[in-house]
């Protein structure tokens, strides 16, 4: 198996650089995501993240060392994010390791492309890998999480904390930002969209289904869907069958769709499950709860292809007011709060009227109207079929 160490040399080789100096630079760093937050016995997520507006890079290697003086948190799971994934050129790269050393740390190591064509563009934001931690210490902890230079039990040799740029250029240690991971906090809230078919026609109609995961009680929420005007048309939105067995099933006391904010094309939804503030009732937790139900038609006109809906917290409802944030009220606090929008496939029309049998006069119905039309036409010089 290659090492780590042997992996980032390798880049080196491919950028015909030999390997005798190391600079440092502010211009490349790495860091953590750390704002999935849950109460101590709960398992998050966190993300090894990564800067370089200073230029493309070859290839990297880093460890991420646990905290062992309180014990406060495990790895226990990790798996490669998205840089990793699509660098090399839409595809993942040519060479990652990644190792997972239990109660020490977590080691990777990348190179992007062999032969070098290959390289992660400037920019920032990437996501390394994606690491699944345990939290065992007490609520009411920050605990923290570093990039390090280590040299685990698991792994034959030691790990350097570094990032490689092709062309022939040293190989650089890039600015470090510890991470604190905290204990005791909200777990996260999850809004997703849903659409009722994975494609459908020009000209006819489609359901979205607004969902939640929500891990406690809430009072309401709101939020923003936008959608391409040019080939949608929103028509109505409802409350979901979560939302319809409140309050006895009598639905939420207040619910306010907006299916025509300012100067953009799109949905707001505004709900409180009461409006009593001395008894205010509030929504249960549940997971995949239907919150809205909504129906768009399809332009005739729209142009095939892939089209998407997306949560937003940009959109206005009225003229003067301001924008609807993306929110899910837990009292005096707000949830954090994840999306996941859709899309999907809106494909050309058959041209003509589609044939059904019994439908005379082509409306697209069979009722009384077809066979008085069929006898106008037979006996009464009527419009033909």
């Amino acid at each position: 198996m290659i090492s780590v160490q042997r992996c980032i040399k390798i880049v080196a080789l491919v950028a015909l650089l030999l390997l005798s100096q190391t600079a440092w630079s502010q211009d490349y760093s790495m860091y953590f995501d750390t704002t999935e937050t849950a109460p101590s016995g709960s398992s998050i997520q966190i993300r090894c993240m990564l800067d370089n507006p200073g230029g493309n890079i070859a290839g990297w290697s880093f460890g991420v060392c646990e905290d062992t003086s309180a014990n406060d948190y495990d790895f226990t799971a990790a798996s490669d994010g998205e840089a990793t994934l699509t660098s090399n050129g839409g595809q993942p790269a040519a060479f990652a390791e990644l190792t997972i050393c239990p109660g020490e740390g977590i080691i990777q190591g990348v190179v992007i492309d062999f032969v070098g064509i290959q390289s992660l563009p400037a920019g920032t934001g990437y996501e390394m890998i994606i690491v699944d931690v345990d939290l065992l210490g007490p609520d009411d902890t920050f605990a923290p999480v570093n990039y390090c230079n280590s040299s685990f039990s698991c792994s034959a040799s030691g790990v350097e904390t570094l990032v490689v740029p092709p062309g022939g250029t040293a190989p650089i240690i890039p600015e470090l930002t510890e991470g604190l991971i905290e204990i005791g906090g909200l777990p996260p809230f999850s809004l997703s969209a849903a659409t009722s078919a994975a494609s459908s026609d020009q000209g006819t109609n489609i359901g979205v289904d607004i969902n939640v995961d929500a891990p406690l009680d809430y009072y309401g929420f709101s939020l923003g869907l936008a959608h391409d005007g040019t080939k949608l048309t929103l028509i109505s939105a409802e409350p979901g069958s979560s939302l319809q067995a409140l309050n006895g099933g009598a639905g939420p006391e207040y619910f306010l769709p907006v299916l025509d904010p300012v100067g953009a094309d799109g949905l707001v939804v505004a709900c409180l499950a009461s409006l009593d503030s001395g008894s205010l009732s509030t929504i249960p937790a549940e997971t995949g709860a239907q919150l809205v139900t909504a129906s768009y038609d399809i332009l005739e006109t729209a142009t095939p292809g892939s089209t998407s809906l997306s949560f937003t917290g940009d959109l206005v409802p009225a003229s003067g007011s301001p924008a609807t944030p993306i929110l899910i009220a837990l009292g005096s606090i707000a949830a954090i709060v994840s999306t996941s929008g859709a899309s999907f496939e809106i494909t050309e029309a058959p041209l003509g009227t589609q044939f059904k049998r019994g439908d005379f006069d082509a409306d697209g119905n069979v009722n009384l109207a077809d066979p008085i039309n069929i006898l106008q036409y037979q006996f009464n010089n009527g419009p033909e079929p």
